[in-house]
């Protein structure tokens, strides 16, 4: 299943320019539906021209006639006329269980061992839940796997890595906030402490070290995968 995606945790509101002052944001700030929709219908629509020109696209069978140019405009005009949807919905109940929900994936294991059933090719296919049929399990190859060198995690504006610490405590100061209440008071270190993926995820206290290095196929490059055990 190829699922390239992003998440992103957005403040709802910033330090003013001199950082003496909390300015909030509105209270429909995020996401305004309409706007992201045809932005996306405008970026995607100006990808798929460049394709077309570049001669990257391929149509077969029934659209075969799309690659005349007169038939391809008519399809980017019938597309712009078209109410393009972004699908939005709110967060979770609460800030904490958006972190919880993200710490799981970016600080630990997202796949357990006794999930994956078989690595062949340079593919993984592992075992997964259907809710929406009768809650099967079902198998699924994993293709969204992080390049080699790619940074899983980015910070920006009071949370970047450099002022990190320095603009959270103004922030606290500012919005009246005792550390006493803030489950990650240390900053984003004490998330990647909650959720180490070092520890048993059943029992919390063991600790997790490689049991056996798992080399791919001979056409896959040359990489290491590492089995954890408690």
């Amino acid at each position: 299943m190829h699922h390239p995606h992003l998440h992103f945790i957005v403040t709802g509101g910033g330090l003013s320019y001199k950082g003496d002052k909390w300015i909030s944001s509105r209270k429909k700030f995020f996401l305004p539906v309409k706007v992201i929709s045809r932005l996306f219908r405008g970026k995607f629509m100006s990808e798929l021209k460049k394709l077309n020109l570049d001669g990257k696209l391929t149509y077969n069978d029934n659209i075969e006639y799309l690659q005349q140019t007169k038939h391809f405009k008519e399809l980017l005009n019938t597309l712009y006329k078209k109410d393009w949807v972004s699908y939005c919905k709110p967060p979770f109940n609460n800030a904490e269980q958006v972190i919880g929900y993200l710490g799981r994936y970016t600080h630990r294991v997202a796949i357990s061992n006794n999930r994956i059933k078989k690595l062949e090719n340079g593919k993984v296919c592992f075992q997964w839940k259907d809710y929406k049929d009768g809650c099967k399990n079902k198998l699924r190859f994993l293709l969204h796997i992080l390049p080699d060198k790619f940074v899983k995690i980015r910070y920006y504006g009071i949370l970047s890595n450099r002022n990190r610490k320095k603009k959270l405590k103004i922030c606290r100061k500012l919005l009246t906030v005792s550390n006493k209440n803030i489950p990650a008071q240390a900053g984003l270190e004490e998330m990647e402490r909650k959720f180490d993926y070092t520890k048993c995820p059943h029992c919390g206290i063991g600790v997790m070290v490689i049991q056996k290095v798992v080399l791919p196929g001979k056409n896959a490059p040359a990489q290491k995968r590492s089995s954890l055990t408690a």
